[in-house]
């Protein structure tokens, strides 16, 4: 399947519902329907109510339904109204129960890449705040605390830190240089349609930086059906959490949607006594206004702004007396974000040159990021433009398609420490040509590369390959590999190194990172009395040729950022079972395993500090008929991880040589009703956390003070609760 302009741009969508009828004449919604392009050049599956949306295939291009247990149907003519696809049971399998088999988390089965889709359903199974809180549930993706002072979150995938994957919104590049930082916490859960997760190297169309994989999140769109939405969140650490959307057709071809966040939090805490707050005291109002315009003529434009002003502040709280005061005075953080974008994207299906299509994107931000910490002083303001202009064409037949087009990156960072300022300019021009081959129902090759000019550092080749073949109808192999780089931005993608007392020494220029990613995994489904049972196991490896890494074992005054002059890699593997055990009960089980290693600065080589080495996932989602009643348990088991060295530090500020495995779990009730639901829930139930994690904090301005070394939960258990209203469109 190509992954063709259609997916960046959009154009007129297709919108309906898919029915199974049984041998009584009763209609019901299959979830999960497969409803895709006789060519696969495009696929989706249906919502957990049956419903779907795609877009409209070019002339000569047909529609397929189907859904494992019922005949195929196929359709060539499209009307502007609603489909409504009523699919015939088959004889063999006319028994099975398809009531309850929703499963709103999937494997995109059309896809050559491992991308698994994240659906609104799954989105409401936690509380699911901004981004950062969306992958409680999931096994691919870890979401840790930097530090234990900032509130910055980040991501793992594949075991390495989430900077060496690809974060896009709406096919955007998102979270680069100073949005590293707090990025992920800049998404508000209520804003998101869904999210695509996929491993390795993706393919070539959006540039060179996926190195382990990439994560795409798709705002709701202006278009949808849903009109009006608000949701009010609390929770017993003293967050509260406002959201609010509303969408308007303006006429049949325009139609705009405006989304608005307001969060804050004024309650000093300090659970463990020890003179911190454990969580900021902050406020964040956050802002969007998308627009599109749709003509039966092919032509579609969507088009947009959004703001944020964001405050933290915590440290040492006046007052306490967990407190000794210091001679400096006070140790307090204060950290300050404001960020503004606006983005066209403008997609084109030429009506006489069936599957050909044509898409223009272009965004613009300004992000200015201030952030005090103790004596550390730090201010950074960057200036970014992005385009990508694309376009997806067959070659002889829809068999063989090719993408091709052209990429440029700008950014102007300017970056202050203390008494130390600097400036990073880089623009990045590149061309990319992707051939992909679909044997229907048996092979999907993809081949791309791409040549870009960095004005940094010079000329940059990737290559990257996938491949999907199908050893059954239910068993499908996928295999990749290809090259990623990356420019790293020390300071903001790894802040804690300003929460610590020692001084930060760069041994080296920063240089560009290289990797080679290979992977292959192995999808199975399997009919289980009567149900689908999923099976996907899978297997990583990442391998660094260039990477800037920090020592922060070797020196009790300073860490160092240094160039790798040794081995760097990762090995990941991951099993995964998802399975609807009961009617109303779907079950789904992971386990994975890291091995990350890098070489110090004296050659040896040792697992990366803080990174666990297993984690597994257990997950049970209940829904009770019509879904009045929802459940949702997660129980996470993460395995040991390695401490950083501390042993030349004073024995009361060592550190065991790892971290203890540990559990958290999370729950969540809801109630729905018509037009509105009410949610209560608890995260780390168990309330494990991990005891001291500020190392001197008794003494914040001594050469000992460390609040970089997180492995574990900083906040014991919070409950919390939520109404959310909804109000939709009348068709």
């Amino acid at each position: 399947m190509a992954l063709a302009m259609l997916s960046v741009a959009g154009y007129a969508q297709i919108t309906g519902a898919v029915y199974g009828k049984e041998p009584s004449g009763k209609l019901v919604s299959l979830p999960s329907a497969n409803v895709y392009w006789s060519t696969r050049d495009q696929g989706v599956t249906t919502d957990p109510k049956g419903q779907f949306s795609i877009q409209q295939p070019p002339p000569g291009v047909a529609l397929v339904f189907s859904y494992v247990g019922y005949k195929s149907d196929t359709i060539h003519e499209f009307s502007s109204g609603k489909l409504e696809i009523i699919l015939e049971e088959t004889a063999e399998l006319a028994a099975v129960n398809i009531e309850g088999l929703a499963s709103s988390t999937h494997i995109d089965r059309l896809n050559p890449l491992l991308s698994q889709q994240i659906g609104s359903g799954e989105l409401q199974r936690a509380a699911c705040c901004n981004l950062s809180e969306s992958f409680e549930t999931n096994a691919s993706v870890d979401v840790n605390y930097t530090d234990a002072v900032s509130g910055s979150k980040q991501i793992q995938l594949l075991g390495l830190n989430g900077v060496y994957s690809q974060l896009l919104i709406e096919n955007i590049p998102f979270m680069r240089g100073l949005g590293s930082a707090f990025g992920l916490e800049y998404i508000p859960g209520t804003w998101m349609q869904s999210i695509s997760v996929s491993k390795g190297n993706s393919a070539v169309i959006n540039g060179y930086e996926s190195i382990t994989g990439q994560i795409n999140a798709e705002f709701k769109k202006p278009e949808a059906k849903e009109k009006y939405f608000f949701n009010y969140y609390l929770n017993d650490a003293g967050r509260h959490e406002f959201n609010i959307n509303a969408a308007a057709d303006l006429s049949k071809k325009v139609s705009t949607i405006v989304l608005g966040h307001y969060s804050f939090n004024n309650t000093e805490i300090d659970h463990n006594k020890d003179g911190f707050m454990d969580m900021n005291l902050s406020r964040q109002i956050n802002l969007a206004n998308f627009w599109q315009y749709i003509s039966p003529k092919g032509l579609e434009m969507r088009w947009g702004v959004r703001v944020l002003d964001e405050s933290r502040n915590g440290g040492q709280i006046s007052n306490s007396p967990h407190v000794t005061l210091s001679p400096e005075g006070l140790w307090k953080s204060a950290i300050n974000n404001r960020r503004g974008e606006a983005f066209v994207k403008t997609g084109y299906i030429f009506k006489n040159k069936p599957g050909a299509s044509v898409g223009f994107i272009n965004s613009f931000s300004v992000h200015q990021l201030d952030m005090l910490f103790g004596h550390n002083d730090y201010s950074g303001q960057q200036r970014s433009f992005y385009s990508n202009l694309i376009y997806h064409a067959p070659f002889k037949d829809s068999k063989h398609t090719y993408d091709a087009g052209f990429n440029f990156m700008y950014d102007d960072v300017d970056e202050s420490l203390n008494d130390s300022s600097w400036t990073t300019n880089e623009m990045v021009p590149g061309v990319f040509f992707q051939y992909t081959y679909t044997f229907p129902e048996k092979i999907t090759f993809m081949a791309g590369i791409r040549e870009d000019y960095n004005s940094r550092f010079g000329w940059l080749t990737t290559p990257r390959v996938h491949v999907k073949y199908h050893l059954t109808e239910k068993t499908s192999l996928r295999a990749s590999a290809g090259l990623g780089y990356r420019s790293p931005y020390v300071i903001p993608e790894n802040i804690s190194l300003l929460t610590s007392a020692r001084k930060l020494v760069f041994l080296n220029e920063p240089e560009l990172e290289q990797a080679l990613n290979l992977g292959i995994s192995l999808v199975q489904y399997v009919n289980v009395f009567g149900k689908e049972m999923m099976i996907s196991a899978e297997y990583f490896k990442t391998s660094f040729q260039h990477q800037m890494l920090i020592d922060m074992e070797s020196d009790t005054s300073a860490m160092y950022v240094f160039s790798l002059n040794g081995k760097s890699y990762s090995h990941n593997a991951q099993v995964e079972i998802s399975y609807p055990a009961f009617k109303h009960l779907e079950v789904r089980a992971a386990l994975r395993y890291n091995d990350v290693r890098q070489s110090l600065r004296n050659g040896e080589l040792l697992w990366k500090p803080l990174v666990s080495n297993y984690k597994g996932l257990v997950t049970m989602a209940f829904s009770s008929n019509m879904k009045r009643w929802q459940a949702d348990l997660t129980a996470q088991f993460v395995g040991k991880s390695r401490l950083p060295d501390r042993s030349l530090f004073p024995l009361p500020y060592q550190l065991a040589e790892f971290s203890p495995a540990h559990t958290i779990i999370h729950l969540q009730f809801a109630r729905n009703f018509k037009n509105w639901s009410i949610y209560a829930g608890a995260e780390n139930l168990t309330n494990f956390v991990q005891h001291h994690p500020i190392i001197s904090a008794e003494n914040p301005y001594s050469p000992y003070f460390d609040s970089g070394v997180i492995w574990g939960p900083v906040m014991g258990r919070k409950i919390y609760a939520g109404v959310k209203i909804r109000i939709n469109k009348k068709d």
